[in-house]
């Protein structure tokens, strides 16, 4: 494992910690290591863990799989969703930010033998439910990447993506498995301080993901000023065919190369990727699979699609694969590894087993009853708007863009209206000075839903009032909160939230905004206040009374 045998690389530098300007060999690694694991005391343990990019950090996550305990890792341990998920699965240990180890629970916790670590998924970041990965899924997965992209000891990968990203997690794996270096900073790809970062360590590769890409493009990257890199690496969403062909093209020009992955944090977490010499011809797949690994298609009765170009519904096997999740303590004791991993994307094979994904089963919609994929219409606005995201359900379908891009935006409403035989009040576009990220960097689609800002073309009122009522003979808007303040209390998880509260008095996240504004609009339809927010919990509350008595 490349947690056990670190003193092997004996003096090559492991980490280089760009914020404190420190580098430790692997020797001094391995020392450190062996120091922490003591502290921790006899015993398996489940702990939970700050994951920052610091060397404090990657010690800590080595000596918790060194010491075979299962580690979860998560991004801040003060918030409440953190508190909340403590509070839930009681870990033994919690290691703050600064590095304290905390004993919260003596118990001795019933955990499978084979279980390393746990993460939450993008989508269920704050959720109970993690995924369970065990020690042989992250090495197999480490050795895979390790040869598709024919990593060595003289590899220095600028690692920017947190440690509590899968992405950024099988970075620090992979370069550990074959003695190279991680150098760890902060800084993102739009500050001058990470690319002074990447030429102070000569950094020989940087990772990114789409909204990464696009930023670089849209600023015009100068590849020519970073000589030492050696490649580069995309994941964590689809980058349109166009731009990867740009950037590919780009880096090709000095000698690098760009490699376009594919992923999910429940195969720990590289399925895919596309060989840099195949770039050019197919810029629009996610490659083939990894080493080890294989990935096929099946139709909706669960067959095996032979044929070229046939959409189904895209299976990977490999011993990344999880243990299954977990959604309470209980579920730590058990190894519930499925056969294959289901990965919810639509793709279909072509030319050298190589795949490419053409929608997602979460990513369809059905306004008026015409199924519409949103990642078709993504694809066609980043023709023209390279930094764009579209999502929508099925009353509207939302194009949100950078402000600088408004002003164009008229035409492509009507070409979509065209195309897909809606209504141009179907559309409409947000704007925004930066568009909402996740901590992962994609883009946030379910705060673009919710958001209640300015938009270019707005659904009309009259349709809005048709498919409400709609709703409501359907009984689609059944409100099951005894009271608005109930639904505080259990969305933010605490009990101490009063009447005289709102929510922009109450320090809470934009997660929970958006958890909020859901629960808010099926209680109150119509009669929720724009500003919400600013509202006192009473104001919604009598407004709730009204409507259930009146």
């Amino acid at each position: 494992m490349f947690f056990d045998d670190l003193e092997k690389f004996a003096d090559n530098i492991a980490v280089y910690d760009a914020a404190t300007d420190v580098s430790v060999s692997y020797l001094e690694l391995e020392m450190r290591v062996c120091d922490r694991v003591a502290q921790f005391g006899d015993g398996r343990k489940l702990i939970f863990m700050e994951a920052h990019n610091s060397l404090q950090s990657v010690v800590d996550y080595l000596s918790c799989l060194r010491g075979r305990h299962v580690v979860y890792l998560l991004e801040n341990s003060d918030d409440e969703k953190a508190q909340y998920l403590i509070n839930f699965y009681k870990p033994n240990i919690l290691i703050d930010k600064d590095g304290e180890v905390r004993f919260l629970n003596d118990k001795v916790l019933d955990l499978h033998d084979d279980l390393a670590l746990l993460l939450s998924t993008s989508g269920s970041t704050g959720s109970p439910k993690f995924v369970k990965l065990s020690q042989k899924n992250i090495q197999s997965n480490a050795e895979s990447i390790c040869e598709y992209l024919a990593l060595n000891s003289d590899d220095r990968a600028l690692s920017h993506l947190k440690l509590h990203y899968s992405y950024g997690i099988s970075i620090l794996n992979s370069h550990l498995q074959v003695g190279a270096s991680v150098i760890l900073t902060s800084h993102t790809v739009i500050d001058d301080a990470f690319w002074q970062v990447l030429n102070r360590y000569e950094a020989t590769s940087f990772a990114g993901v789409p909204y990464t890409f696009e930023t670089l493009l849209h600023n015009n990257f100068a590849i020519k000023e970073y000589p030492s890199l050696r490649y580069v690496t995309q994941a964590g969403g689809k980058l349109e065919a166009d731009l990867v062909k740009e950037f590919s093209g780009r880096l090709g020009k000095e000698n690098v190369e760009f490699f376009v992955m594919y992923g999910q944090t429940e195969a720990a977490p590289r399925i895919s990727y596309l060989p840099p010499n195949l770039v050019a011809t197919f810029p629009g797949t996610i490659g083939k699979a990894i080493p080890g690994g294989e990935l096929f298609l099946i139709d909706e009765q669960g067959d095996k699609i032979t044929e070229e170009d046939k959409a189904g519904e895209l299976v990977y096997a490999g011993a990344n694969v999880m243990m299954g999740y977990a959604t309470c303590s209980e579920d730590l004791c058990l190894d519930e590894t499925p056969p294959h991993l289901l990965t919810g994307d639509i793709a279909c094979r072509t030319q050298f087993d190589l795949f490419y994904i053409v929608g997602r089963t979460s990513r369809f919609v059905k306004p008026f009853g015409i199924r519409v994929n949103l990642d078709e219409i993504q694809s066609y606005v980043k023709v023209e708007h390279s930094q764009s995201a579209v999502t929508g359900d099925d009353t509207r379908i939302i194009i949100a863009v950078k402000q600088s891009q408004e002003g164009c935006m008229k035409d492509i409403i009507q070409t979509l209206s065209k195309r897909y035989r809606l209504p141009e009040s179907m559309f409409s576009i947000r704007c925004y000075e930066d568009i909402p990220l996740l901590s992962s960097g994609k883009y946030d689609y379910k705060t673009i839903l919710r958001d209640k800002i300015s938009s270019t073309t707005a659904k009309s009122p009259i349709l809005r009032r048709v498919l409400d009522k709609l709703a409501d003979i359907l009984e689609l808007n059944e409100q099951g909160w005894e009271t608005i303040l109930e639904l505080y209390q259990t969305i933010l998880t605490s009990s101490q939230i009063s009447m005289a509260d709102s929510f922009n008095n109450l320090d809470a996240d934009s997660l929970s905004f958006v958890s909020l504004s859901i629960e808010l609009e099926n209680c109150l339809g119509e009669d929720l206040p724009l500003d919400w927010a600013q509202c006192s919990i009473k104001d919604l509350d009598d407004i709730y009374s009204r409507m259930r008595f009146d």
